[in-house]
C-alpha cells in the first residue's frame, strides 16, 4: 500500500529546496532526487487518496502566500491528479495570483483539467473571465482558449473593450483563432474602432490572416488612423492580402506622413509586383525616399529587369545611406554572381557605415571574394568595421 503522506512529504522537501536555491543561491543540503520525486508524484497520483485534498489545499495556499512557483506548479499537479476538475476553482484562482512567472506548468495542469470536463470548465471560466477583478478577467480568458468546441464570441468581443490592455490582447488572439467563424469577424472588424491602438493592430493582422475576399474593404478605413503603427499593420496586411484595391491603397500609403508607414507600405508593393511608385522614388531628389525605394527593391531585383538597373544605380548614389541601403537590399538575392561584383566595388567606400554592410552582404555573396577584404578590413580604421570583418571572419 502507497505511503502518500511520505510522498506527499518528499514533494513538499523538494519545492522547499528549489525554492531556497531560487532565493539565495546553492544549499549544502542534498536535494530530491530526479527519481525520487518522480516516483512520489506517480505514487500520490495514482493513489486516489482523497483524504489529503484538505492538506493539499493548505499547501498550495501556503506556497501561493510565499511566493514559491515550484511548490505551487507541484501541489497544484497532485491536487489535479486526486481530485480531478473539483480542483480547478483552487488552481484557477492560482493563476490569478501573480508569482512573476510563465505559470506554463500550472497552465498546462488547468488545461487538462478544462479538457475533462468542458461544461463545468466553461462555467468556471465565464465566471473568471467577467469578474470584477483585473487577475481573474485575465485568468478567464486566458483559460478559455484551452477549451474545447466554439468560443463565445460574445464575451471575446465584449473583452476587446476591457480596460485592462492583456485582457484585450488575449480577447483579439482567441478572436483571431476563430476568425473564420463570421461573427468573430464581424467582431474584429468592429475592433478596427477600438480606442486602444494595440487592440486595432491586433485586429488588422487578424483579419489579414483571414483572407476574406472582402477583408481589403474592410481594411479600407484603417489606412487612415490616427496610429502609424495601426497603418503600418495595414499596408502589411494589404501586402499578403493583394487585389486592385490594395494597391490603391498601398500607393497612397507609400506617401505617409510617417517614415515607419512609407516604408511597409513600398516594401508590400514590391511583393505585389507593383514596381511603378518604387522605380519613381528610386530616382527621387530627396536622399530618404530613394533610401526607401531601396530598402523595398531587393524583393524584386530576381524578376525584374528594371528594378535591378535601379538598384544598381542605387548602390552608386551621392549619399552613404543610400548606398548601404542597397547594399543591404541584396541580402535575399538569389542571383548572386551578378551582385557579388557590384558590392566589391565598393569595399573602398569612404563611409565606414557602407564598408559594415559590404562586408556582411559580400561575405554572404561570395565567400571567397570576400577573404580578403575582412582581412583588410581588420585593420580598418573604423571600430565596428574591424569587429564585423572578425565576426565574418570567424564564420
Amino acid at each position: 500500500m502507497t505511503d502518500t503522506r511520505a510522498a506527499l512529504a518528499t514533494v513538499l522537501r523538494h519545492a522547499a529546496a528549489e525554492f531556497a536555491e531560487l532565493t539565495n543561491g546553492p544549499l549544502d543540503a542534498d536535494p530530491v532526487e530526479a527519481g525520487a520525486l518522480a516516483a512520489a508524484l506517480d505514487a500520490l497520483a495514482g493513489s486516489g487518496d482523497t483524504s489529503l485534498v484538505p492538506e493539499l489545499h493548505a499547501h498550495l495556499a501556503r506556497f501561493l502566500d510565499e511566493g514559491n512557483p515550484a511548490g505551487r506548479d507541484l501541489i497544484a499537479s497532485v491536487l489535479a491528479a486526486i481530485a480531478g476538475p473539483d480542483a480547478l476553482p483552487a488552481l484557477l484562482e492560482a493563476a490569478a495570483r501573480d508569482l512573476c512567472d510563465s505559470q506554463v506548468d500550472l497552465d498546462n495542469t488547468i488545461a487538462e483539467l478544462l479538457r475533462a470536463d468542458p461544461s463545468r470548465g466553461r462555467r468556471l471560466v465565464t465566471e473568471y473571465a467577467t469578474d470584477g477583478s483585473v487577475e481573474r478577467r485575465r485568468v478567464g480568458l486566458h483559460a478559455f482558449g484551452h477549451l474545447p468546441g466554439p468560443k463565445d464570441i460574445d464575451l471575446l468581443a465584449a473583452a476587446l473593450h476591457d480596460t485592462d490592455r492583456s485582457v484585450r490582447l488575449s480577447a483579439a488572439g482567441q478572436l483571431d483563432l476563430a476568425v473564420r467563424h463570421d461573427a468573430a469577424y464581424a467582431a474584429l472588424v468592429e475592433a478596427l474602432r477600438s480606442p486602444f491602438e494595440e487592440t486595432r493592430a491586433a485586429a488588422v493582422e487578424s483579419l489579414r490572416r483571414s483572407g476574406r475576399p472582402g477583408a481589403v474593404t474592410d481594411l479600407t478605413p484603417a489606412a487612415d488612423d490616427p496610429s502609424p503603427q495601426v497603418r503600418a499593420a495595414v499596408a502589411n496586411a494589404l501586402g499578403r492580402l493583394g487585389g486592385a484595391a490594395a494597391v490603391t491603397l498601398l500607393r497612397r500609403l507609400a506617401d505617409d506622413t510617417e517614415r515607419s508607414v512609407r516604408e511597409h507600405a513600398r516594401a508590400a508593393l514590391a511583393r505585389l509586383d507593383d514596381l511603378d511608385p518604387l522605380l519613381v522614388l528610386a530616382a527621387d531628389p530627396s536622399p530618404g525616399n530613394r533610401l526607401s525605394a531601396a530598402k523595398a527593391l531587393g524583393a524584386a531585383v530576381d524578376a525584374d529587369p528594371l528594378a535591378a538597373r535601379r538598384l544598381a544605380e542605387l548602390l552608386r548614389d551621392d549619399v552613404a545611406a543610400v548606398r548601404a541601403e542597397a547594399v543591404s537590399a541584396l541580402f535575399a538575392t538569389r542571383d548572386r554572381g551578378r551582385w557579388a561584383p557590384l558590392v566589391l566595388g565598393l569595399a573602398d567606400d569612404p563611409d565606414p557605415v557602407v564598408r559594415q554592410r559590404v562586408a556582411v552582404i559580400l561575405s554572404h555573396l561570395d565567400r571567397v571574394a570576400a577573404g580578403p577584404v575582412l582581412r583588410r578590413y581588420m585593420s580598418d580604421n573604423d571600430p565596428t568595421v574591424r569587429w564585423v570583418a572578425s565576426t565574418r571572419l570567424a564564420q
